[in-house]
């Protein structure tokens, strides 16, 4: 039991190495791009959320209800020792809780094709769509979001407790009248997130800076 606990403790440092870079690029990021430290006169064009959000607060399943992702901390315990750690992707998360109307198809599209212009970082990035509506997913989106977009990953959640989590870390959402990109680094922070008034290219911008300045994910 103590070998156990003594390489659990082992672990929970070495991945810490990891969290803290990527942490402490998320302040870096708001401080350099308020002072247009990336340079010009640009600062981010997406909302950042300080401090961070957890990922579990988006509160993501799958098709059975089982939760998807675990916080950093609960990941960290199944772990036996460091050789089992992966490094994790960032995550792109479009939430809707809505039909996927026009609009939202065109959303969707125009993110794969983000995506896919990352070039060699497009593998440093999973996109997700969270249907956060109380009606189930119309067989003919989930089809077409199958036969079209087969690389993104499909979740579900539910709006009331994905708005009142969030609401809790000081972001105020209303799904009911928008739908929202967030971004998520590789340790589980929801650090950033956009609504419909941004433009793909918005979220591309962002998307690139932060890349080009994290070296985990």
């Amino acid at each position: 039991m103590k070998d156990l606990t003594s390489s659990k403790l082992k672990l929970a440092f070495l991945l810490l190495i990891a969290f803290v870079p990527i942490t402490l690029a998320t302040f870096a990021f708001r401080a350099a791009t308020e002072s247009g430290g990336f340079g010009g006169d640009t600062v981010n064009k997406g909302h950042l959320i300080l401090p961070p959000a957890d990922i579990t607060d988006l509160a993501m399943s799958d098709a059975d209800g089982a939760p998807l992702f675990s916080s950093f901390e609960e990941f960290v315990a199944t772990l036996e020792s460091e050789e089992e750690y992966e490094a994790q992707p960032w995550l792109m998360v479009y939430v809707n809780a809505g039909a996927c109307d026009e609009a939202c198809e065109e959303r969707v599209f125009y993110l794969r094709q983000l995506h896919i212009t990352l070039g060699k970082n497009v593998e440093r990035v999973r996109r997700y769509y969270l249907h956060a509506a109380s009606a189930p997913m119309a067989q003919e989106t989930v089809d077409h979001f199958r036969e079209e977009f087969p690389s993104m990953g499909v979740a579900y959640s539910s709006a009331g407790q994905l708005q009142q989590n969030l609401t809790a870390n000081g972001v105020e959402i209303d799904l009911s009248n928008d739908s929202y990109v967030f971004f998520i680094d590789p340790v589980g922070n929801v650090m950033m997130y956009y609504d419909g008034s941004h433009t793909t290219e918005d979220i591309k911008t962002d998307l690139d800076r932060l890349l080009r300045h994290s070296s985990l994910g």
